[in-house]
């Protein structure tokens, strides 16, 4: 015959431990600052900003081509289409950059 818990008399509800016994790793965060060797004045301390990518205005057209190059990338499981017209849409895709200037 086969004892429960209930029958031994140890009908105390099994508790398990929740709280993990590891040791804590710590996060670090990693601060962009230049170096101030050498860097005295309005320089000194000067935080570096992440590098951001040029663009134009983009016009309502560019926004509506864009968009249906997305659509059409999305529904044909497509990524670099779709990629192409978020940046179309974002007017960083590069057009009007090969200008001559005269």
């Amino acid at each position: 015959m086969a004892f429960t818990r209930s029958s031994t008399g140890h009908s105390k509800p099994r508790v398990q431990l929740n709280i993990s016994t590891e040791p804590e790793r710590r996060r670090t965060t990693t601060k962009h600052t230049t170096t101030t060797t050498g860097r005295r004045g309005h320089h000194a301390g000067m935080t570096t900003q992440p590098a951001t990518h040029h663009h134009r205005k983009p016009h309502l057209s560019d926004k509506i081509k864009g968009a249906a190059k997305k659509l059409n990338g999305t529904l044909t499981r497509r990524p670099g289409k779709k990629a192409a017209g978020t940046r179309q849409m974002r007017g960083t895709d590069g057009k009007g950059s090969r200008v001559t200037r005269v």
